[in-house]
């Protein structure tokens, strides 16, 4: 019997000690404690009918051609301001903190996740991705294809509608979401919806090779994630196959970490389905967005 128990409490070390967890991390964060927080908005955007864009531009504050770049994404956005979302993600080597010039920590834990899944920096900053689809093959693209590949998403068909409402309660911290996706095509069973916190008017140091010196110590950031709300692949829509005409409603919440210092009243929601099915790409399907409601 002593010999039975022994093999038993050996075998128990072998399982839990070898639960090891690879990046990129698709573990969501805890949920606040407060669950009974309700959305009561009745502001309400929606895509309308359209196929709206994700433009993730993935940049680093170190990375000398990522300012030009970042003109590009902002000269996309110009012109579809309604249908365009950019996000740009800091991440990979030229994200890091770089004393005494450099020394904020724009990462996130789900850009840098992203980074590593998609190989970004492997292949070089500036680049990006825009609904994460392909655009003449490749599916990293640089910045000469954002425009052209944006475009040619905007003229197709979308497979969802979304709409999206929120309530922010300042006392707990908490934003409290609500996406509605309805489905325009049918729908398959490994649609998630992802949730973001992205932040404008961010004053920092940024390396920009059009500038002599090129170290800028007032560098204007737009677009920059903060945070995801629901993990970095977020949530089920849900597990079954939907058919044209059904609508499946989503809440998502996220209390804002108190060491924080972000100015939520420039902070935006981006909300966006995406495919889990491809490991490789996590194709972006629809997405919308909404200034942060204070």
């Amino acid at each position: 019997m002593k010999h039975i128990i022994t093999l038993v409490l050996a075998t128990l070390l072998v399982l839990t000690s070898c639960d090891v967890v690879d990046a990129p991390y698709e573990k969501n964060p805890e949920p606040p404690i407060d669950t009974v927080l309700k959305d009561t908005s009745t502001v309400v955007v929606r895509t309308g009918g359209l196929q709206n864009v994700l433009l993730e531009d993935y940049t680093g504050h170190t990375c000398v051609n990522c300012p030009a770049a970042a003109d590009v994404a902002k000269g996309i956005y110009e012109k579809n301001k309604s249908r365009v979302a950019v996000v740009a993600i800091h991440a990979g080597p030229f994200a890091k903190p770089e004393a005494p010039d450099y020394p904020a920590d724009h990462r996130t834990e789900v850009g840098e996740a992203l980074d590593a899944l998609f190989r970004i920096s492997r292949v070089g900053n500036p680049n990006g991705l825009v609904n994460r689809t392909r655009y003449n093959t490749k599916f990293v693209l640089g910045v000469t294809s954002w425009e052209a590949a944006t475009n040619a998403l905007l003229a197709q068909g979308p497979k969802l509608d979304l709409s999206l409402s929120h309530t922010y309660f300042p006392e707990k911290r908490t934003i409290v979401a609500t996406v509605d996706a309805t489905y325009l095509q049918p729908g398959e069973n490994d649609y998630s919806l992802c949730a973001w916190i992205t932040e404008d008017s961010i004053v920092g140091d940024q390396a920009d090779n059009r500038r002599n010196p090129s170290h800028v110590k007032d560098y204007v950031f737009e677009h920059m994630l903060r945070a995801s709300m629901n993990g970095t692949f977020g949530d089920s829509l849900t597990s079954e196959i939907k058919p044209i005409g059904s609508s499946v409603k989503k809440t998502v919440r996220f209390t804002i970490p108190e060491t924080a210092t972000w100015r939520l009243d420039k902070c935006e929601l981006v909300a966006f389905v995406i495919r889990r099915k491809d490991d490789q790409t996590r194709e972006v399907l629809q997405v919308v967005k909404q200034k942060l409601k204070l």
